[in-house]
């Protein structure tokens, strides 16, 4: 009797437990947002993992048929940029390669060969690199290029490459930030011969041109005479003619004559109709401009930081809360920038990161690129 009231009394409260779960905790919308988040990021890397094609020639092993040996092409690193929602690692090199390597560092998952040829805009030294979405990629040279990178049938694609319109000569840009809430593009500008220091905002705009009225506006042209040769005054001609009587059999194949003739013209006004629908589809052509610049100021920092700072130059940027992080990994100061107050303030770094390339943020930790010359999770060093 014990072990029935006991296993019952068990079984009741595992129950109870159950409902009071559900409804003070799945029942949350809050929590029911992230359960599906999560379960949306474990698709979206699974998709990225697997590949139908092996991205990369690794060594033939039989034993090992991974692409583990592909990291070895990994060479000069130029920028590395960490997605979360994938689950991998972005990278950029000297050579003008971009791949995608797994989250533990142990395969490469996809790569793409960046070519100039038969390109009017010649890539140079990247100095930022932004995932904004998924399956999109933004990166940026020295010059203000402009490279999307898109992920189409499983395989990254690069689309047409674009010059940020509004730089001037004597802007140093460096970084690349993202604002999700406006969909503008960050950049870091370093006036020449100048301490001063600004955030770009760069926006896509739609291009507005004449050109794309003229072509209405020569059909509206076209059409007109069209419409006026069906001059009404020609209607007494044509009735002039007197018309033979018809017999039962001609009515007959005129009444099967006519929906021949009528889908026909439906037809006809379809084809018509399609160059004009394809013409609307068409997406409208853009471009990236400056949108606008924010002077930073350092009113802020202690006078040991102020000296390094006029001697700034920075190598990388990541965002955190809310707030932008920029290195100086040859004065060993990793910068701090509130883009709501426009201020910058400094503070001093281990010595570790000395002479990094670039930075990049893992799990909400910065880490610096000391040996950007091959592909190793070692070669990553922690900021903070």
């Amino acid at each position: 009797m014990k072990r029935s009231y006991v296993l019952y009394t068990t079984l009741c409260a595992v129950v109870v437990g159950l409902l009071l779960c559900y409804v003070f905790v799945f029942s949350d919308e809050e929590i029911q947002q992230q359960i599906a988040s999560t379960f949306e990021k474990i698709d979206i890397q699974t998709s990225h993992q697997v590949t139908a094609i092996p991205p990369v020639e690794a060594a033939q092993d039989e034993d090992d048929p991974d692409t583990t040996d592909a990291l070895e092409q990994i060479e000069n690193i130029d920028e590395v940029y960490y997605s979360d929602t994938i689950g991998a690692y972005l990278v950029l090199t000297d050579q003008q390669e971009f791949f995608e390597v797994s989250g533990a560092g142990s395969r490469v998952n996809a790569m793409l060969q960046l070519d100039d040829k038969d390109k009017k805009l010649v890539l140079d030294e990247f100095i930022g690199m932004r995932m904004v979405s998924e399956d999109r990629v933004y990166a940026v040279t020295t010059t203000g290029i402009l490279v999307t990178i898109e992920r189409e049938d499983g395989l990254w694609v690069e689309r047409p490459r674009k010059q940020i319109a509004g730089l001037v000569s004597d802007d140093q840009i460096f970084g690349l930030g993202y604002d999700a809430e406006t969909n503008r593009l960050l950049l870091m500008n370093r006036l020449a011969d100048t301490p001063d220091l600004e955030l770009l905002y760069i926006e896509e705009r739609v291009v507005e041109t004449e050109e794309a009225d003229d072509p209405k506006k020569e059909k509206e042209e076209t059409a007109k005479p069209d419409t006026n040769s069906e001059n009404p005054d020609s209607a007494p001609a044509s009735d002039a003619v007197t018309e033979p009587p018809k017999t039962e059999t001609a009515e007959s194949e005129e009444t099967v004559s006519e929906p021949t003739e009528v889908v026909a013209k439906e037809e006809g006004e379809a084809g018509d109709q399609s160059p004009e629908a394809d013409e609307e589809e068409k997406e409208p052509e853009t471009e990236w401009a400056l949108a606008s610049r924010k002077a930073l100021s350092a009113d802020g920092m202690s006078a040991s930081i102020q000296q390094k700072f006029e001697r700034f130059a920075g190598v990388g940027l990541v965002e955190r809360q809310g707030r932008i992080y920029v290195l100086d990994s040859e004065e060993l100061v990793l910068y701090t920038i509130n883009p709501e107050e426009a201020t910058i303030n400094g503070q001093m770094v281990t010595p570790r990161v000395y002479a990094s390339t670039g930075m990049f943020l893992q799990d909400n930790e910065i880490f610096a690129i000391v040996h950007p010359e091959v592909f190793d999770l070692d070669a990553f060093v922690s900021v903070d």
